[in-house]
């Protein structure tokens, strides 16, 4: 899985389709798998950000995503595309 700050609606949107799609499973499956409507599945992925907290989580674990607070970089020194995550994580093993 590529690691990635999910710092908007947006980008969670395109982190759970994208690993689906590695994944080879269809919204329908995924749907399945974390207890949610597919309808659910194709609005989220859509980044309609009407979602409930719950059931985005119940879909982040059903792709084996993890979801991790982490301080935010100094926004003077390094932007979110910069940062080295590999790096950054290490300060917390």
């Amino acid at each position: 899985m590529k690691r990635r700050f999910l710092a908007s609606f947006r980008d969670v949107a395109e982190a759970i389709k994208a690993e689906r799609l590695v994944a080879g499973i269809s919204q329908g499956e995924l749907a399945k798998q974390a207890g949610v409507a597919p309808r659910f599945i194709v609005e989220l992925e859509a980044g309609q950000p009407t979602a409930e907290l719950p059931d985005v989580l119940a879909v982040l674990t059903a792709l084996n995503i993890h979801a991790m607070a982490l301080p935010a970089p100094p926004a003077a020194t390094k932007t979110q595309d910069e940062v080295d995550l590999t790096e950054l994580l290490a300060g917390y093993a």
